[in-house]
């Protein structure tokens, strides 16, 4: 390396940690414990310089530079990466960042000096992947076919094993809020399609059984030690197909490894929260989607085909009454699959499926809702949580301005005791009080006002998207690891005998107190980054964009579901990380769908 190009990636990296100061600084009041100054007191700031000297040096070799694949999929995430960084932290700290355009030209200044660092990590990443692409199959074409059964009881058992001591440690976890309220709306005959009807319907079942045997919570453990034991089975399923594809045996044990040791699923195996039996399931599904278009891809006899679609439609759309919208994603994803078919056969099949399984779902949904008496509720408002929100804070910052038609408009859709309900970061009371019954009658009319209001303000439906959104995709973000909050149980009305809490083994406290802290929200240390958003989040982007880069029909078709779940949690009334648990839990599917697009293809990898 010459002495000009050392200078130059010297000052680029010391460039780099003025951005890092700089968001730092946007901490205000947080600023003392981040410190201020170049090096400061700060460790880790050494730390980062250095590797960002070392990152860069091997970013500008000659061989990296050549490969232009590698070198555009490291500066587009690259500087996404960058600039989510910045605006996140306007985010979090200054509330808005594109109501000033000098805001604006800083922030995107030092989003090209944090991407500095972000580039070249990318391209650490995909050389990492180059490196590991030989070593992904064993050399054996089939795996065994008779240790098959074995090996899938063995993996799904482990599994649930890992999962036993957190339920003996405290049970039940986090009965409250979306849980509290479905299970009191069943016991007062108050039943709606406000949250899913199979999961209301479940707590009831097993509240009643529990009744029957002495105490509610009894009833409440067999529930959750089924919703363990499926969680248990869908990872077996997905591990049964990653051994049959003949993948090498440390690809098996490092997926098998990220499926047991992520603290997120022994959290959700245990918690009530209503999306993790359907997330399971959808897990079930996306493994079998593989497996049928495999069959489709290597013309397997038509009994593979059928057996696969069959076992993807039926886990898919049981799956989407837990999480409805779950359907979206696997719809849109599905209408992408199918358009990246090869031949016009292969796309009216895979096009079919999906049209089966959506209709598959809206009966099973319907037959639910008629079996229990629910009536429909919210179903307009409850997927218009973000054009609400944008509309909401348009009329809140600039109603005096407005033409007093479109106020007019506007606070018949949202009256004027939802705007006092108003809070950038969570559209739940905005929500609940705009006017269903007008939505369901002109639905048009709200779409013109929403675009409308967005041409003339877009900076404000831009700072709204983030506020509902940024911890999905801030890299600096750790809020919405509080998402994880700590075991409770919401007491019921007097009338209903109480869910309680009930520590099955006290003994194990000493031992959950040395691994987990608490800090009024459950957190684990040294591994914490497993609770944020990011890391799942960022994953399929990497894979949807390496895939449209090298141009991979498998990759893309891989990351469509994904992609699309994501767009519909973007879309959602708040960021929670519950909300992706469909990406925590397909975490290693994904990884493994990017191993094996950097990998020697074989048999059905096509490009």
């Amino acid at each position: 390396m010459n002495k000009n190009k050392k200078i130059l990636i010297f000052i680029l990296a010391f460039l780099h940690l003025v951005a890092v100061e700089f968001i730092r600084g946007l901490s205000g009041d947080f600023g003392p414990y981040f410190g201020t100054g170049i090096f400061s007191y700060r460790p880790e700031s050494l730390i980062v310089f250095v590797a960002c000297l070392i990152m860069l040096g091997r970013f500008f070799d000659q061989a990296v530079l050549k490969d232009k694949g590698r070198v555009i999929i490291s500066v587009c995430l690259g500087i996404l990466l960058g600039f989510c960084s910045v605006w996140g932290q306007y985010v979090l700290y200054e509330t808005t960042l594109f109501d000033e355009s000098s805001k604006v030209l800083t922030a995107l200044f030092m989003s090209g000096l944090f991407s500095v660092f972000t580039i070249p990590l990318v391209s650490e990443i995909i050389g990492l992947l180059n490196k590991i692409s030989g070593s992904l199959y064993d050399k054996s074409e089939d795996s065994d076919r008779k240790r098959r059964p074995l090996y899938f009881v063995l993996i799904s058992l482990v599994t649930f094993i890992t999962y036993i001591p957190l339920f003996l440690y405290v049970w039940p976890m986090n009965f409250f809020g979306d849980s509290y309220d479905e299970l009191l709306a069943q016991l007062i005959g108050r039943r709606t399609t406000h949250h899913t009807v199979i999961h209301g319907l479940m707590l009831r079942k097993f509240y009643e059984l529990g009744l029957k045997m002495g105490a509610p919570e009894k009833g409440m453990q067999l529930m959750t030690l089924l919703q363990m034991a499926l969680l248990a089975l869908s990872i077996g399923v997905f591990m049964l197909y990653v051994y049959d594809r003949g993948f090498s045996k440390k690809v098996r044990i490092t997926l098998f490894a990220l499926c047991v040791i992520n603290p997120v699923n022994g959290y959700y195996a245990v918690t009530a929260e209503k999306g993790t039996m359907g997330i399971a399931l959808a897990l079930i599904g996306m493994t079998y989607l593989i497996r049928f278009l495999d069959a489709l891809d290597k013309d397997e006899p038509a009994k593979n085909k059928i057996v696969s679609a069959a076992v993807f439609v039926i886990a898919s759309s049981l799956g989407c009454l837990f999480r409805n919208n779950m359907v979206y994603a696997l719809f849109l994803g599905g209408l992408i699959i199918a358009l990246l078919r090869k031949g016009a056969k292969q796309k009216i099949i895979v096009f079919l499926t999906v049209l089966l399984l959506f209709g598959a779902y809206t009966a099973e949904n319907n037959l639910l809702i008629k079996a229990e008496g629910s009536i429909t509720a919210d179903k307009y408002r409850e997927t218009l949580p973000l054009p609400i929100m944008c509309l909401a804070r348009v009329y809140i910052l600039h109603g005096d301005e407005m033409d007093p038609a479109l106020k007019e408009t506007i606070l018949a859709y949202i009256p004027e005791n939802a705007m006092g309900e108003y809070v950038i970061s969570i559209s739940d009371g905005v929500k609940a009080q705009a006017n269903e019954e007008l939505f369901k009658q002109d639905m048009s009319t709200f779409i013109k006002i929403f675009i409308k209001c967005g041409l003339k303000y877009p900076g404000d439906y831009i700072d709204q998207f983030a506020w509902l959104t940024y911890g999905y995709w801030n890299p600096y973000d750790a809020f919405t690891m509080g998402s994880t909050t700590p075991y409770v149980v919401k007491p019921l009305p007097e009338e209903f005998a109480d869910v309680k809490n009930t520590d099955l083994i006290p003994a194990l406290d000493g031992l959950f107190g040395a691994v987990y802290y608490e800090t009024g929200r459950f957190r684990i240390p040294l591994i914490s980054w497993f609770y944020r958003c990011t890391l799942y989040v960022w994953s399929v982007i990497f894979l949807l964009v390496a895939g449209l880069v090298r141009k991979s029909r498998r990759m893309i078709s891989l990351a469509a579901v994904p992609f699309f779940y994501l767009v519909t949690v973007f879309a959602g009334p708040l960021c929670q990380f519950r909300y992706v648990y469909f990406n925590v839990l397909t975490f290693p599917l994904i990884l493994l769908a990017i191993a094996e697009g950097y990998g020697k293809a074989r048999g059905n990898a096509e490009k």
